[in-house]
């Protein structure tokens, strides 16, 4: 029975969701090298305004008061390049369907930022620092993401030294005969189940308060913690298995501490 719980399936898919996280952040860490490489600029020709295809977000005071982007559009398609070969596969490869760069752009930067590099009116430092500026963002809540998937690997951790005891005891005692033991012995033996049962119901207890924390270190208003892991175990039977294997535990404990029970008041 060690081993063989829903929780002891939990740490290989925390595991996995972490090195997904870091590919994510290897992805957004090598497009932004790539748009770094690439130089921007203004040219004082033409008037600068901002359309609907280069938002007023995208365009500077300078930019729009006199100085124009550079019309040569090679800028914008070298960073929807980059983004496609970077960022995009980690983004989509749980999309059932192909989904339009321009919209996974939108999706991962933003609106503004994808429709200025779909119009290719010009690669302007403005563009530049807003693109840079939004992949640093995606990349502070990929940071809280991989802290978050480390305290679970904690939880899950201590969650299992935990259970493997209980549950090594209950093996260690499965074969004896309760007519062989005196009352000294069964009384025992329904104190430490007790324990056990406590044991686990903080343990529930404590989960259930993790789950309503933030994942914002900077105060509420964040991702609940609940939020997060419950996608780390959605492809699983036990969406929960931290919390149901200590409720399948805890009712062992009790059907086993009843048994005792019965013999201890033959022995009265």
């Amino acid at each position: 029975m060690t081993g063989s719980t829903a929780l002891h399936g939990a740490p290989d898919c925390v595991d996995r969701e972490l090195a997904a996280v870091a590919a994510r952040d290897e992805a957004f860490e090598t497009f932004a090298r790539r748009v770094r490489a690439l130089s921007a600029s203004t040219s004082a020709t033409g008037g600068g305004r901002a359309t609907a295809a280069t938002p007023m977000a995208m365009t500077t005071a300078g930019e729009a008061g006199g100085a124009s982007a550079t019309t040569d559009g090679t800028g914008c398609v070298a960073v929807r390049e980059a983004f496609a070969e970077t960022v995009a596969p980690h983004s989509t490869a749980d999309l059932a369907d192909d989904e339009p760069l321009v919209e996974t752009i939108a999706a991962e930067l933003n609106e503004d930022v994808a429709v200025a590099l779909a119009a290719e009116t010009g690669w302007t430092p403005t563009l530049k620092r807003a693109v840079l500026e939004e992949v640093d963002t995606r990349r502070r809540e990929v940071e809280v993401v991989r802290e978050t998937l480390e305290t679970e690997r904690e939880t899950v951790a201590a969650a299992i030294d935990e259970v493997d005891e209980i549950l090594a005891w209950l093996q260690s005692t499965a074969e004896e005969s309760l007519l062989q033991c005196d009352f000294e012995t069964l009384r025992a033996k329904h104190d430490r189940l007790e324990g056990y049962r406590e044991r686990l119901e903080e343990l529930t207890v404590r989960r259930q308060s993790q789950f309503t924390e933030s994942t914002n270190r900077y105060g509420p208003g964040g991702t609940r913690y609940r939020t997060v892991v419950a996608s780390v175990y959605s492809a699983r039977p036990a969406r929960h298995p931290l919390l149901s294997t200590a409720t399948r535990l805890y009712g062992i404990c009790g059907d086993c501490q009843r048994t005792v029970r019965a013999h201890l008041t033959r022995r009265v």
